[in-house]
Parts: structure tokens; C-alpha cells; sequence
């Protein structure tokens, strides 16, 4: 891995001179690393003609602008060998994964990114999304700043970050690093292991192969199914006696009684007067809790500690069909009331901290929150509800769809003149989601994951595995294969494996060739974002 004190010049964009701001320096994992901010330019692109106005994909003019950012990321290259590939990664809407005391575990060994680079002979970049983190456009996320806060965009930054970073390794202030001529592999989990995806079917040439953890290709509105895997796999007590309680609640709710629902509160330590659908909501919390849950660290979470509250009485388990609904309510509300919601509110009033209430995110001060739920809002979906009428759940039927329609209207007041339904099938449509075409795509996905249900593994889409797209299902949760810590588990040992002989076989298939891809960015492609040339080196602060 390189080092040492190489200073480099900052960067100039068009007649634009940029300083980059001063990196932190810090050890990290005792190794040395390079943090660096690349200019991107968030400049609309003119039609053909020069006057064409820029739209959205749903045919929303975007208003002009003219203004660059910068986009944080780390980088190593311990494992490279010239010709070797470029490994990128990027945490989507995890920022805290850029920061310099986590980016340790996606740039070496310890992680699947790592573990590719050092089985082809490549460097590894872990780039910070826009809009998360330290690589903010605009000082605001107002409606009109997160315009440009798109799938669209999200794709236009990885291309243009493969085609004009300048990078401290040997050879990366010039063409040799290049995408056409060595290849580059896209690494992502979750919502950017669906970028991944989404990036190499529309943009073909560009990134040469791709692996796609836990990737939430399908955008899908109603995602009630958010819970299945959690309600299949949790302890067959708790689920039993979760769905048990979860009936009493909605009974109560669908009788109209009022005294019989301000009782139910009560005995959860709410007052009277919080609606419905957020008390549902509220009880979603320790159930959602399953997803930070993994294999080598599955016990000693809140989610076990909520089951241990309802499963154990004066020491004993609960058998498998649980204790049933009356023990469970009554221990379920005891819990909220003694410690639980004290720990998730942390001094804040308990009926404000529990709603689902878009008017806590409409502040446009930046935060990795409002940043997500815009994406949720605008494009994605996934509204994590209750199931529907004919279905048994560990969710009330009570928190809808319409809950989440509320709160992205509230919280972005005036965004939307469309539907949310039209928006969200409007990017897979555009996306392809479940129809996927990408070649050279590594897709892992684990049958403990509650997103499983709109990857390339969901019951539904049916996606066969090929020799070009690998699909495997772990034993593992949510993104479980991208640490290597989780190969305690065969089935993620074997992934590590397959991984170790699939890549490099298909860094061999690839041909350098004199010129960028038709995809590169800034080619034959529309983009409503210029490509902004970077005449000199991008500033680079070597952290010792």
C-alpha cells in the first residue's frame, strides 16, 4: 500500500480553481491509506440543440444549476500488480462506512471488496455517495437541492469518477487506470448492491464485472413482505406469540372502542391520545431490529432482548406455540413501558419520538436521515408496512402505505404533484428491477434477510443463476457475505471461495482498448449532467 507525504495539486474544473478542504490523518488499522475529495460537477447538461430543458424520469423540468462538489473516498493499492483491476465499492446510504475508522474493513481482506482485489491483483476505492456524509452538492437539502438526488445521478457519479479520478497509486494520473483499458469492478450491498446492478445495465462498457450483495434491485411500494424472513426465521415462540399480540391489537383498533384503546396504550406507556397508525408503527421497532443482526454476532441484540422479555417468565421458556396473546401483550407492554422506549427515546417525549411523522424529517439541514427517506420518497418505495387482510403478521394492518404517502408529503412539502405508486414504478421500470440484464454480476443474498424479498432471490422474480450471473442464497443476513468474519458459515466460506476463482477468470476475458466505452461518461449517452474535465490531479492528503 503506498504512503509517505506525495502532495499532489488541487484540481482545476474548467476555469474553476478548487481547494480541497484538509482530510483527517489518523492510523488506520495500521495501515496506511489515501483520503481524497474528487470534484464532480453537478451541471446540467444542454440538449442537442442547446435549449432542450432537463427532466426528470418522470418528465419534471429540473431547474438549472451550476455549481461543483466534492465526493469523499479512500483508497488503497497493497494488492495491485499493473494491470490489475480497480475494485470499487461504495457504502450508498451508510456514510459512516467512509469514515476512516470503519473504510479499515471495506479496503483490505477483512471484507469482500478486499478479498477480490487481493485475489486479482487490484486497489480498492470506497466512494461516499452524494448526498451522504461529507459529499453534500449544496449547504441544504432543501426540495429544490435534492433534485439532483437521483438513481440517475448516483450512476452519472460512478461513471465519471472511473473516468477522471486521479488516483495516488503508480499509474493513476493517467490512462493506464482507466476503464478501458483495465477493468473495473462495481461493489456494492443493499440499495448499492441494486446500484450495481442498476449501473452496469445502463451503462454497459464501463465497469467490466460487478458483485451485488443483499441488492434490493426492485423498487416496490407496498413491501409488506419486508417481514416475512424475520417473522420464518425468528425463535418459533416469539413469532408466535408476535402475531398473537399483533391480532389483539388490531382488534382493538378495528372495534372503535375507544376505552379499550386508550387501556392498550396505557399498558405500553402511551397516552391516550397517540393515533393508531403510530402506535403500530411503534411496534414495528424492535421486530425491524432483526436486520442488524449477522452470524458471527446474532445474539446479545435489542431484538433477542425483546424476545427474552416475552419468551421468559420467572425463568422459564416459553414452548415453541409461545405463551400466547394475553401473557404476550402484557409482557410486550411491561417491556415498552420499563425500559424500552426510554432507550430508543432517550429523553424526548415518547408520543413525538414513536410517530411516524414527516414533519420530524422536514428540516432541509443535512442529515443522512432526510437523505434516505427522500430517496424512499421520490424513487424507491419499500414502504416496510403491515401485510395485507388474509395475512397472518408480526405487523399491524394498521400502518399502511397511506402512513408512508403522509409523511413524504409532509416531509418534502410541495415535491410532488404525481403518485407515489407512479414514481416508484416509474424507476423500476427505467432500472429494470427484477429484469435485470447484467452480465458479469456475483449476486449473494442471504435467506435471513428481510429485504430478500426484492433482490435477485425473491420467491416472486425467480431469477435463475447463470455462469455470467452467479446467484447465491446464504444462511446469512442482511449483506452477512460482505465481512469476511461471517465465513464461520459454510455457505458464506463457500461464496469467499467461488469468488476467489469466478473473478479472476473474468478479469482475464477482458480487452483493453484504445478508447473509452460508447457509455463513458461524457459519450454517446444523455445525461443531464456535464462531465466536467479535471485538467490537473485531484488533491489527494496521504494519511501516515
Amino acid at each position: 500500500m503506498g504512503g509517505g507525504n506525495t502532495s499532489f495539486a488541487s484540481p482545476k474544473v474548467g476555469r474553476t480553481h478548487c481547494v480541497a478542504s484538509a482530510a483527517r490523518n489518523g492510523l488506520v488499522g495500521g495501515r496506511k491509506q489515501h483520503m481524497v475529495d474528487l470534484y464532480r460537477s453537478i451541471t446540467p447538461k444542454p440538449g442537442p440543440n442547446g435549449k432542450r430543458p432537463v427532466t426528470d424520469v418522470n418528465g419534471n423540468i429540473i431547474a438549472d444549476y451550476d455549481a461543483r462538489f466534492k465526493q469523499r473516498y479512500y483508497h488503497t493499492w497493497e494488492y495491485y500488480k499493473t494491470g490489475g483491476p480497480i475494485v470499487l465499492t461504495t457504502p450508498g446510504s451508510r456514510p459512516r462506512m467512509v469514515r476512516a475508522e470503519n473504510t479499515f474493513a471495506l479496503l483490505t481482506n477483512a471484507s469482500m471488496s478486499g478479498f477480490i482485489a487481493q485475489a486479482t491483483n487490484g486497489a480498492v476505492i470506497n466512494l461516499e455517495h452524494r448526498f451522504y456524509g461529507k459529499s453534500m452538492p449544496f449547504a441544504d437539502m432543501s426540495v429544490k437541492s435534492l433534485q439532483v438526488h437521483t438513481v440517475e445521478q448516483a450512476i452519472e457519479d460512478l461513471v465519471y469518477f472511473a473516468q477522471n479520478v486521479q488516483l495516488a497509486m503508480p499509474g493513476g494520473k493517467t490512462d493506464a487506470v482507466r476503464p478501458h483499458k483495465i477493468p473495473w469492478i462495481l461493489l456494492g450491498g443493499s440499495y448499492s448492491g441494486a446500484l450495481t446492478s442498476w449501473t452496469l445495465n445502463q451503462k454497459p462498457g464501463v465497469f467490466w464485472a460487478g458483485y451485488s450483495s443483499s441488492g434490493v434491485i426492485q423498487p416496490q411500494l407496498d413491501f409488506w413482505q419486508y417481514f416475512k424472513p424475520i417473522q420464518k426465521n425468528m425463535p418459533a415462540n416469539c413469532s408466535a406469540d408476535v402475531q398473537a399480540a399483533i391480532e389483539v391489537v388490531d382488534s382493538v383498533i378495528d372495534s372503535g372502542n375507544a376505552t379499550a384503546y386508550a387501556e392498550l396504550l396505557a399498558l405500553f406507556g402511551f397516552a391516550p391520545d397517540l393515533a393508531p397508525s403510530n402506535f403500530a408503527n411503534s411496534l414495528t421497532y424492535p421486530v425491524s431490529d432483526w436486520q442488524i443482526l449477522d452470524v458471527y454476532s446474532s445474539r446479545g441484540s435489542v431484538f433477542f432482548d425483546f424476545c427474552d422479555a416475552l419468551e421468559v417468565q420467572a425463568g422459564q421458556p416459553a414452548p415453541a406455540s409461545g405463551f400466547g396473546a394475553q401473557t404476550a401483550i402484557t409482557a410486550w407492554g411491561r417491556y415498552y413501558r420499563t425500559s424500552y422506549v426510554d432507550d430508543v427515546c432517550k429523553g424526548f417525549d415518547p408520543e413525538e419520538c414513536m410517530s411516524f411523522d414527516g414533519s420530524t424529517s422536514s428540516s432541509i439541514k443535512p442529515t443522512d436521515d432526510r437523505s434516505w427517506m427522500w430517496q424512499v420518497c421520490n424513487q424507491l418505495g419499500w414502504a416496510q408496512v403491515g401485510p395485507p387482510p388474509d395475512v397472518k403478521g408480526v405487523v399491524s394492518k394498521h400502518f399502511t402505505v397511506d402512513n408512508y404517502t403522509t409523511y413524504c408529503n409532509t416531509a418534502f412539502d410541495g415535491a410532488f404533484t404525481d403518485t407515489f405508486e407512479s414514481r416508484v414504478e416509474a424507476t423500476a421500470k427505467k432500472y429494470l428491477g427484477w429484469g435485470t440484464k447484467a452480465d458479469r454480476l456475483f449476486v449473494v443474498n442471504g435467506e435471513r434477510d428481510p429485504w430478500l424479498e426484492v433482490t435477485h432471490s425473491a420467491e416472486e422474480a425467480r431469477i435463475a443463476s447463470t455462469s455470467t450471473t452467479p446467484i447465491f442464497l446464504t444462511d446469512g443476513y442482511h449483506c452477512s457475505d460482505l465481512t469476511a468474519l461471517n465465513t464461520v458459515s459454510k455457505s458464506i466460506a463457500d461464496v469467499y471461495q467461488s469468488a476467489r476463482t469466478t473473478f479472476p477468470a473474468w478479469m482475464k476475458d477482458f480487452k483493453a482498448s484504445d478508447k473509452p466505452g460508447r457509455n463513458a461518461a461524457g459519450r454517446a449517452h444523455a445525461s443531464p449532467f456535464a462531465a466536467a474535465i479535471i485538467a490537473g490531479a485531484a488533491f489527494v492528503l496521504a494519511v501516515l
